[in-house]
């Protein structure tokens, strides 16, 4: 099958009328499909929560904070593991079977366990879009983690007015070392219509607010103790375009504080991207509360410096790893309790070079 490229649609005359859509299954990603993405942050003054019929929203604004470019790319089943095949593909072992995935991100436990080739399953069929689950390599082996019930993202038709929710869950156990559990609450309300400007266009869209809820449990084998926690209520708000596939806008919220933006297509603005170098990192959970894991990778060793800084370039925390050995590392940051929910960022440095990524803080 060719592989679709979706690119932002040309900006359309502010004097167009734009009446009220419907949204069913073509209008959301299929296998093969490859989306470009930009990736923003809030700007001042943006209330991601308004909305109404025929209303128009202008987050063009956002072409002044875009901080860089990303593909979401759907890979069909077929050409995956055997393994996900049967799960997730045509094999048919659960009812309803994904046709496609997108890639996530790779990380490792503690040093005993190597988490690789993360992706996420989802389906597209005539009666929802659902995630139906995901796999990783687990030490090189290949691992599908079932959703059971799926997590339902789009109930079809998606029209003004609708409402409806989901339930889902899945658990992951790792023999000898932990169980890891996960029940979810998707509540779904299309609740606007109208116009959306972006700096990639102009698009007649439907608005789609999604809020959930979801409890955690985890129990540590090496340590004998488990423990229960419910993870910061978090809302996606979604403006959906016809034939678009992925939402043109997409600004995510935990406690009160906007955690990402994502938005279709292009931005005409500079780019900053992170520092070449030998390294590179990634955070987790994002949003936290008390505790934040930083996976890192290290092509080779030296002195690697993390801290965490607010908007002006405070510096809040810090901490120092001295000699620090080539290769992959798990650090644990606690979060000062005296810590201001809202937006900072974790800054790595090595060998002179630094990157940076967000962190939300949540209360």
């Amino acid at each position: 099958m060719m592989k679709k490229i979706l690119l932002a649609a040309v900006v359309i005359s502010s004097h167009s009328s734009y009446g009220q859509i419907t949204l069913n299954s073509s209008d959301f990603p299929s296998a093969n499909d490859l989306y470009l993405m930009s990736d923003a942050t809030a700007f001042p003054g943006m209330d991601e929560s308004l909305t109404g019929a025929n209303y128009s929203w202008d987050f063009s604004q956002l072409d002044s904070t875009t901080t860089g470019q990303h593909t979401d790319t759907l890979f069909p089943v077929t050409n995956m593991n055997i393994i996900y095949q049967a799960v997730f593909g045509d094999f048919g072992f659960l009812p309803n079977r994904s046709n496609q995935a997108t890639h996530g991100m790779d990380f490792a436990l503690g040093g005993q366990i190597s988490v690789t080739d993360v992706y996420n399953f989802y389906y597209n069929n005539s009666n929802d879009y659902h995630q139906s689950g995901f796999g990783a390599g687990i030490n090189g082996i290949p691992a599908p983690t079932a959703y059971s019930p799926h997590d339902v993202i789009y109930k079809f038709p998606v029209q003004y007015g609708n409402l409806d929710s989901s339930a889902s869950g899945y658990s992951v156990s790792l023999p000898s070392l932990l169980y890891y559990g996960v029940n979810r609450n998707r509540v779904n309300e299309v609740d606007g219509w109208g116009s959306l400007i972006t700096p990639a266009g102009t698009y007649n869209v439907l608005r789609l607010k999604s809020t959930i809820h979801e409890h955690d449990s985890v129990y540590l084998d090496t340590l004998g103790f488990g423990y229960g926690f419910n993870v910061p209520a978090q809302t996606e708000y979604k403006w959906l375009a016809q034939g678009e596939g992925e939402p043109v806008l997409q600004v995510n919220v935990a406690g009160g504080i906007v955690t990402s933006i994502v938005y279709k297509g292009m931005s005409t603005s500079g780019i900053s991207q992170p520092a070449a170098g030998s390294f590179d990192f990634f955070v987790f959970p994002n949003p936290t509360t008390e505790k934040l894991f930083l996976k890192y990778s290290l092509q080779k060793s030296g002195d690697v410096n993390f801290s965490i800084t607010d908007a002006a370039s405070n510096v809040i925390t810090s901490t120092v790893k001295n000699e620090e050995s080539r290769g992959d590392h798990l650090l644990v940051l606690d979060i000062p309790s005296n810590l201001a929910a809202g937006n900072y960022f974790v800054k790595m440095t090595l060998h002179g070079q630094s990157v940076t990524r967000p962190i939300s803080v949540t209360r």
